[in-house]
């Protein structure tokens, strides 16, 4: 049985972020004509463990065991969004999805649960949707490197979703990477996957030719990667395809203030007013508790 992942005060940041966009854009746009859509790829179950027993809110009296998970802090904005999409592979934590119609009655007609791959059901909702009538938010908070490139081209297309991506710049990229600057089969296809370019090789990776005790010259190669400059390296990607904004500024995140994950944000709709508004709120929400 898949076990729940825990939260540490890293989950907690990219949850206060998430839901305070979240609210924002809703206040921005509950006078206008348009359907707005909270769609969540990596849905999990609602709530999310505590880390630590008497450890991450050990000053809290009578602390419960689990926190809010993403849908959970959707369903609680006011004014509500139109739908809310949630995606779950596993059965056991799509199942447990459906509490979220009996714990909000009044939105349960809203609330779609859908147990499919992250990858296809975004490609389709990006494909499907009435851009012209409809908006919306979209976070991936993916485990390892689930989201491939093509899913974040998708979402690019739209011209019209906001993206908060917890890209996995160390555990998923950097990490694949040894100091050497070997890598097998395997792990290449994957970063070529989410990257999708391998030119990663290329950034980095460092060669140089050096001479040996024999005087044959060899080649030498290693990591010059760094967490920071995947990051940027991702961001830069992103500036390729998506037409309205993507944020230099990420936020980093990770176990015990170490440097796992980027939280990235972008902006597919290209029109000035709507890529000023998105990037005043996001820079306003993307601070640290």
């Amino acid at each position: 049985m898949a076990q729940l992942p825990f939260a540490g005060m890293h989950t907690v940041e990219k949850l206060h972020v998430l839901e305070r966009y979240l609210a924002a854009y809703q206040t921005v746009l509950k006078n206008r004509n348009f359907e707005t859509v909270f769609f969540d790829a990596f849905a999990g179950t609602g709530e999310i463990p505590i880390d630590e027993p008497g450890g991450l809110f050990q000053d809290v009296e009578e602390a419960e065991p689990f926190i809010e998970g993403s849908a959970r802090r959707a369903l609680s904005i006011k004014p509500p969004f139109s739908r809310y999409i949630l995606i779950e592979r596993i059965r056991r934590k799509a199942a447990l999805l459906e509490r979220l119609k009996i714990d909000f009655p009044h939105l349960s007609s809203r609330i779609h649960i859908e147990r499919a791959d992250a990858n296809v059901a975004v490609k389709e909702f990006c494909e499907k949707a009435d851009w012209k009538r409809t908006r919306a938010v979209m976070f991936l908070d993916p485990f390892g490197n689930q989201v491939d490139w093509s899913t974040i081209q998708a979402i690019a297309r739209t011209r019209a979703i906001d993206l908060w991506y917890l890209f996995p710049a160390h555990l998923g990229i950097n990490r694949q990477i040894s100091a050497s600057g070997e890598f097998d089969i395997y792990k290449g296809a994957s970063l070529d996957k989410v990257l999708g370019t391998s030119k990663w090789r290329e950034e980095f990776i460092a060669r140089i030719n050096s001479e040996n005790l024999w005087g044959e010259t060899e080649q030498i190669s290693f990591k010059q990667s760094t967490v920071d400059s995947v990051t940027r390296f991702m961001i830069g990607r992103m500036k390729e395809i998506f037409k309205g904004l993507v944020l230099d500024e990420w936020l980093p995140l990770g176990r015990g203030g170490s440097h796992w994950y980027s939280l990235i944000f972008a902006c597919a709709n290209p029109s000035a007013k709507a890529t000023e508004i998105a990037e005043r709120l996001a820079r306003a929400v993307m601070v640290r508790r």
